[in-house]
């Protein structure tokens, strides 16, 4: 579930998924091109169809990341990646192959509690800001995997309640009490409930950045 940043006319973000029920098997990547508008939904577009088409072509998704973070381009003004991006490749044995780079680190729980699987950094060899976080882990029916931009992590950012924005000990509090009430919360009711609390958290209720929230149900 997506919202566009208050008062521009296309998503900055860009979720593009895709099943393939003779494998088993379901592809989804979320990109945050740089700024806002147009110009970000180009650079997240590009970047999301260029991984998925990576991973389709068999690509190892660890290996598809790589190739990615090497090629962005840097914004000269400021001095940062053209986009960010969050991918997963899983299959209906429950293995989960997911790739990280620039966006909040995804949440995985298992009913109220946070789990935390092992990470494999790697370092850009052209970038020294850049850092691919890798994972591969088993997970069990019951189990959902949450990914977000920024715009989720950094609601309410410079408010009297919220100086440093929801972040991602927020979210997880914000998960947890839902699913506390609602055990049994379709993937696409609890991304736009994040999507919702987000928004909600804004002083004005207008979101400052593109909000996106993805979720991922084994079941």
């Amino acid at each position: 579930n997506q919202l566009k940043k208050y008062n521009q006319n296309a998503y900055g973000d860009h979720f593009i998924s895709k099943k393939y029920p003779e494998e088993g098997r379901l592809i989804a990547v979320l990109s945050d091109g740089l700024g806002s508008g147009i110009k970000a939904n180009i650079l997240s577009c590009m970047t999301a169809t260029m991984l998925l088409k990576f991973v389709e072509a068999e690509v190892n998704i660890r290996k598809a990341a790589e190739i990615i973070m090497e090629s962005l381009p840097v914004c000269k003004i400021r001095k940062i990646s053209y986009s960010t991006f969050s991918a997963i490749d899983c299959n209906d044995d429950g293995v989960v192959k997911i790739v990280e780079e620039g966006n909040p680190e995804f949440i995985w729980l298992r009913g109220e509690n946070v789990l935390e699987p092992k990470v494999h950094e790697v370092i850009s060899k052209k970038f020294k800001n850049r850092i691919l976080r890798t994972y591969k882990f088993d997970i069990e029916l019951g189990d959902r995997i949450i990914f977000c931009s920024d715009g989720v992590t950094q609601s309410g950012l410079g408010s009297p309640r919220l100086r440093l924005g929801l972040r991602r000990d927020g979210l997880i509090n914000i998960l947890k009490d839902k699913l506390a009430s609602d055990t049994n919360i379709a993937s696409s009711e609890l991304a736009k409930y994040i999507v919702r609390q987000a928004k909600n958290i804004e002083l004005d209720r207008n979101p400052k950045d593109d909000i996106s929230a993805c979720v991922i149900y084994f079941r």
